[in-house]
C-alpha cells in the first residue's frame, strides 16, 4: 500500500487589526491608548489627531490604516518610517496634501506600538 497523503492543516483564524488612539513618544515610538471603533478613528483624523492599528498581519494593518485615512481626509499618502523620527517610527498613512495634522500608523512584523 502507499502512503498515505497529509491533508493541509486547516488555515489559521487570522485575528483582525485593533484600533487604539496614539500619542508619540519618545525616539518616535508611538505609544498606544485605548482601543477605537473604526468610526472613531477616523473622527480622530478629521481632527488631526493620530490613531495605531495594531496585529500580526501586515497587509490588514495597512489596508485598515489606509481606509480610516481615506475615509477621514479623501486622499492619503503612505510613507515610511520617517528616520528622523527616530528608531520606533512606524510606517503610515497621511493626508495628501495636508491638512489636517496626524498620522494613521500601522504595525509590521519588526516595529511595534508601545
Amino acid at each position: 500500500m502507499g502512503k498515505k497523503k497529509k491533508q493541509p492543516s486547516p488555515p489559521v483564524p487570522s485575528t483582525p487589526p485593533t484600533i487604539y488612539e496614539a500619542t508619540l513618544g519618545a525616539t518616535g515610538a508611538v505609544v498606544k491608548g485605548q482601543t477605537i471603533s473604526q468610526a472613531q478613528a477616523e473622527a480622530r483624523r478629521k481632527a488631526g489627531q493620530d490613531v495605531v492599528v495594531c496585529g500580526p498581519n501586515l497587509a490588514a494593518n495597512r489596508r485598515l490604516a489606509g481606509s480610516i485615512e481615506r475615509n477621514a481626509n479623501g486622499s492619503a499618502k503612505r510613507c515610511p518610517p520617517h528616520a528622523n523620527a527616530g528608531v520606533h517610527a512606524l510606517p503610515h498613512y497621511q493626508p495628501d496634501p495636508r491638512p489636517p495634522t496626524g498620522h494613521t500608523f500601522y504595525e509590521t512584523p519588526n516595529l511595534k506600538a508601545f
